[in-house]
């Protein structure tokens, strides 16, 4: 890990402007940009969804292979 030396003012300068990004990302993420939070339940049965049988597979290759 490198070591950086900053003036005091610019830190505390960085350090406030930090402290502002954190409070706008953390509290109004779904109104400002549409963020969804998912429990591990739905994210596991957006997985199980996204997944494609021989079938399709097979015919989606075939396309692809044309192309």
């Amino acid at each position: 890990m490198k070591t950086v030396t900053l003036p005091k003012t610019k830190y505390e300068a960085l350090k406030k402007q930090a402290s502002l990004y954190e409070k706008i990302f953390r509290y109004s993420p779904e109104r400002i940009f549409g963020t969804e939070i998912y429990s591990k339940k739905r994210i596991k049965e957006f997985l199980k969804e996204d997944k494609l049988d021989k079938k399709t597979r097979s015919r989606l290759q075939k396309l692809l292979s044309s192309l």
